[in-house]
């Protein structure tokens, strides 16, 4: 009689528990037909619903905000250098006049990519450059306006504003002082 091996236990344990003997290689199992090949409509279903998925997804992507700069009249025009330190605190003034500048609402899409355009930053670390530089008495962070409509009323009435609009919310009469 041969010597028991780990082969015969785990066959022996299977067919106590009632489970079906492993099918030898290149078999199929017992009771099953040769792989089912998918059928090539079936293929071409599936790629057509992916298709249009994609499409609805396209279409329903919102377009990316252009963030623009407007400012108070008189306000001069600046870079993206000088917007950077407009909006970290490092400078208040452009050409001897004070200027004051507002943000997007936090969170919006404009706000995001303002950030990126003119700070390179993203929502977080410009929170947290405020947090720090508010708490070792270096400023405020700037104001946070909700909308464009609140924004352009806020800048043309308060002199040396400059705040962060959308491209499509422009309108004649606005000083654009930066465009990315």
């Amino acid at each position: 009689m041969k010597t028991p091996n780990k082969f015969h236990f785990r066959m022996a344990r299977l067919v106590l528990l009632g489970a079906p003997r492993p099918a030898k290689a290149g078999r199929p199992p017992r009771g099953t037909s040769q792989v089912a090949k998918p059928h090539w409509l079936a293929s071409w279903l599936v790629a057509i619903v992916w298709l249009a998925l994609l499409a609805t997804a396209v279409q329903a992507a919102e377009p990316v905000p252009v963030p623009v700069l407007i400012a108070h009249p008189g306000v001069p025009k600046v870079d993206a250098a000088t917007v950077a330190r407009l909006y970290t605190g490092r400078a208040i003034e452009l050409a001897g006049q004070p200027v004051i500048v507002a943000n997007a609402a936090p969170g919006s899409a404009l706000r995001q990519r303002f950030l990126a355009v003119y700070l390179r930053q993203d929502e977080d670390k410009y929170r947290a450059y405020w947090t720090v530089r508010r708490h070792i008495g270096k400023g405020v962070p700037p104001p946070d306006l909700p909308t464009a409509a609140a924004t352009i009323a806020w800048v043309l009435a308060t002199p040396g504003a400059i705040g962060c609009i959308d491209a499509t919310d422009l309108r004649s009469g606005l000083n654009v002082v930066a465009r990315p």
